[in-house]
């Protein structure tokens, strides 16, 4: 075993955490995946346990940062990803609610007429 647990650089679905993981110990990284999926239905721990060691753990490349410049560098990094699927995220659904604006009105109106209808029904009940 390597002295220092890294993320993976090969082995990677979202930062590489399960994949280095799975190196340094040895095991196939569907299993630590499984386990972190596992983990994720037990009250969510599993998602908090996989976002602090995206913070800690350090690329293979940099291991010669120090823990705070690593711990720096990974947040700034997951920030800009996150920054950039916001981004993109807000642009699909502007361009969608300006599609979809004129069906929400026409669905609205039948909605508003069924209620009608079904009030009309009731009261001459």
């Amino acid at each position: 075993m390597s002295t220092r647990i890294t993320k993976s650089k090969t082995d990677r679905v979202i930062d590489g955490v399960c994949g280095g993981l799975a190196e340094y110990y040895k095991v196939d990284s569907v299993i630590v995946r499984l386990i972190f999926v596992l983990l994720l239905f037990i009250n969510g721990i599993g998602f908090f346990i996989y976002i602090i060691l995206a913070i800690i753990m350090p690329k293979p490349e940099k291991l010669d940062q120090t823990t705070n410049e690593t711990i720096r560098e990974n947040v700034q990094e997951m920030g800009e990803r996150v920054k950039e699927a916001g981004e993109g995220l807000g642009m699909a659904l502007s361009k969608n609610a300006e599609d979809k604006h004129s069906h929400r009105a026409g669905w609205f109106g039948i909605i508003l007429i069924y209620l009608g209808s079904f009030f009309s029904l009731i009261n001459s009940i």
